[in-house]
């Protein structure tokens, strides 16, 4: 992930992220098992398997360098709230 928006966010300043449940449904244990599993793999739709890496990455990168404040649900879609302090 890009670290030059460490610079642009202030401190103070909230970074969120916003997920389409529906198409990231695999957490990092999830896709794991579906990259070692060829059947499996074949059978996932690959925007499925980028989509939930994608997701799961960001999830990571934000908590490593901001503060996880809280999340919120609206329909099938979910925002991640960090702060950077």
């Amino acid at each position: 992930m890009n670290n030059n928006i460490l610079k642009d966010i202030k401190k103070g300043e909230n970074l969120f992220i916003v997920d389409l449940e529906s198409v990231s449904m695999f957490n990092s244990a999830g896709l794991n098992a579906i990259a070692s599993d060829e059947k499996r793999y074949q059978k996932t739709p690959f925007l499925f398997l980028i989509a939930s890496l994608n997701r799961n990455e960001a999830l990571k990168w934000a908590d490593e360098n901001f503060k996880y404040e809280n999340k919120i649900k609206t329909g099938s879609w979910m925002v991640y709230k960090f702060k950077n302090l």
